[in-house]
């Protein structure tokens, strides 16, 4: 039994917005307004653009099987041991991804929400979580983003409006200041972490309702995904300036205490932190449960709940080891992780593409092994 029911092309659509978003709305405008200051949105703009290509190359090579997902179709067309290769890399991709942000959000509750309590306990409550939701399967995955969807708009929007009064437009001058070549830098990592990490989705696409208008809303929801990094990429720049930004570690979150509407609505900044975990939540849910279900595919396993468990002990051993501090672990993700995402992401993709059209031409039958 590898999948738990299906979800509708909306359900995807609302898992691709949550997976844009994912944990790039605390931890991306630092990384832009590191890499380009002030110009730090003309990289979100151009990382959507960006990200867009990526996204059209997913759906397509979704639909070169669309009833198989990559670790099957990567087997169908490389051979039994190239193919059970770059399936472990795919594997090990998903289960390093769900490890980082399972430690991204652990070191936030921990140094902003509760300071006071051990990093292993809230890792430990996080993964317990995800193992509840791969659990049930693909469908109450799903239903569950449909339902929080509305009131993560609602904070959403209520963050931008709310802090409209304090944004000063000079805080973007002078454009361009220090040439192009920062813009490049900080628009390579705004489409490989909201848009390159989203690959495990070639786990998850063989399991929506397929409609005519699939494509569209595929494409439509990466669009709102990154039209709200973009958007609070802009706000921490309008209201912070791309010092603070840069140097804060989490400055979506140092944005939100800056909301003061009358001395009376205030420190709300706690209330938005919730619901944009949220996002990293749905985000690395979907990582367990594709590397869950690609495991049980690799192995052919009869059910894919037999890898659920031993994957606690993975994801909490290396979530914990995974860096030694945040600083550690920042300079990895500006240094190194972007080439490790665009290998799995855009090289692995175009190369199942190449082989499928080169198979095709010689009008060779394929079977799965």
């Amino acid at each position: 039994m590898f999948t738990n029911g299906k979800i509708s092309v909306q359900q995807m659509a609302i898992l691709v917005i949550f997976s844009v978003i994912g944990d790039s709305i605390l931890i991306l405008p630092s990384i832009t307004a590191t890499a380009a200051k002030q110009d730090g949105w003309i990289c979100a703009l151009l990382g959507l653009s960006i990200g867009l290509l990526i996204m059209s190359l997913f759906f397509y090579v979704s639909t070169l099987y669309p009833d198989l997902t990559v670790i099957q179709y990567a087997r169908l067309l490389l051979g039994s041991w190239v193919g059970t290769f770059v399936s472990i890399i795919l594997l090990i991709h998903y289960l390093l991804n769900t490890s980082a942000m399972i430690r991204e959000i652990g070191d936030f509750m921990t140094t902003q929400l509760l300071p006071n309590t051990p990093l292993k306990a809230v890792i430990l409550l996080l993964i317990l979580i995800l193992i509840w939701g791969v659990h049930n399967g693909i469908e109450t995955i799903g239903r569950a983003a449909e339902i929080v969807f509305p009131w993560f708009v609602l904070s959403f929007v209520l963050l931008i409006v709310f802090l409209v009064p304090k944004f000063h437009s000079i805080n973007l001058m002078p454009v361009l200041a220090e040439g192009i070549k920062p813009v490049i830098n900080g628009t390579l990592y705004v489409a490989m972490y909201p848009y390159a990490e989203l690959c495990f989705f070639l786990m998850v696409l063989p399991s929506v309702k397929r409609s005519s208008h699939m494509r569209r809303d595929w494409l439509i929801a990466s669009v709102l995904g990154g039209v709200a990094i973009l958007t609070i990429v802009l706000a921490c720049l309008l209201v912070l300036g791309d010092y603070l930004t840069s140097h804060q570690m989490y400055p979506a979150y140092a944005l939100a205490k800056k909301i003061s509407i009358g001395h009376f609505l205030e420190r709300i900044e706690a209330i938005q932190a919730v619901i944009w975990m949220l996002s990293g939540f749905f985000k690395s849910v979907l990582y367990s449960y594709s590397f869950s279900l690609g495991t049980a595919q690799l192995f052919k396993l009869k059910d894919q709940h037999v890898v659920t468990w031993p994957m606690l002990f993975l994801l909490f051993g290396i979530s914990y080891e995974i860096a030694p501090n945040i600083a550690y672990y920042n300079q990895t993700l500006l240094k190194y992780w972007p080439f490790w995402d665009l290998t799995i992401a855009v090289i692995i993709p175009v190369v199942l593409i190449l082989v499928h059209k080169l198979r095709n031409k010689s009008s060779e039958k394929l079977t799965i092994t």
